[in-house]
């Protein structure tokens, strides 16, 4: 019988063609998996290094209020094992910092993450304690003048709580 040979580097180009492209409905589902059974979270906020013009007690109210206009969303509630965890770090940088020379008129510019997690419990064995395991992760830059950087971080974390409930929705099939 006589068999055509194939290069040895035809199968590893099929891998590498077809191969994510075939986990890729996998991975979208996987998205919000974590989501799912999440009755209730604990709110976590971080602001480091510490934002003059933003207060925990802001973020918190935008975030509650984001929650509660949402239907259907998870109750809020401090005694939760489940974490949404918002986590703020803009920092303020010169131009000249960010241009390595200076200029006159220079101003200041807010560039930083602005980062929302779900972290839920995770048991491994062997460990006396559960670990937080990241189960849901979105982020949004923040890159706009100092003078406005309070007004875009808060615009932010409007969004990053919309873009948390939107997944919430997809996870219980709505």
């Amino acid at each position: 019988m006589n068999r055509p040979h194939l290069p040895r580097w035809i199968l590893p180009l099929a891998f590498l063609a077809f191969g994510p492209a075939a986990a890729a409905p996998a991975a979208a589902v996987e998205r919000w998996q974590g989501l799912q059974s999440l009755p209730s979270v604990a709110v976590e906020i971080t602001v480091s290094p510490n934002h003059p013009d933003v207060s925990v007690d802001e973020v918190r109210r935008r975030i509650e209020e984001g929650v509660k206009r949402a239907n259907p969303a998870p109750v809020l509630d401090t005694g939760s094992a489940d974490k949404l965890h918002v986590f703020i770090a803009v920092r303020q940088y010169s131009s000249s910092d960010l241009r390595g020379y200076y200029l006159p008129l220079s101003q200041a510019y807010g560039i930083g993450p602005i980062r929302l997690t779900i972290e839920r419990p995770a048991a491994i064995s062997g460990l006396p304690t559960p670990v937080w395991a990241t189960v849901w992760r979105t982020e949004r830059l923040a890159k706009g003048p100092w003078r406005s950087s309070a007004y875009e971080v808060l615009e932010l974390v409007d969004e990053v709580i919309g873009s948390f409930l939107a997944d919430y929705r997809r996870a219980l099939g709505q």
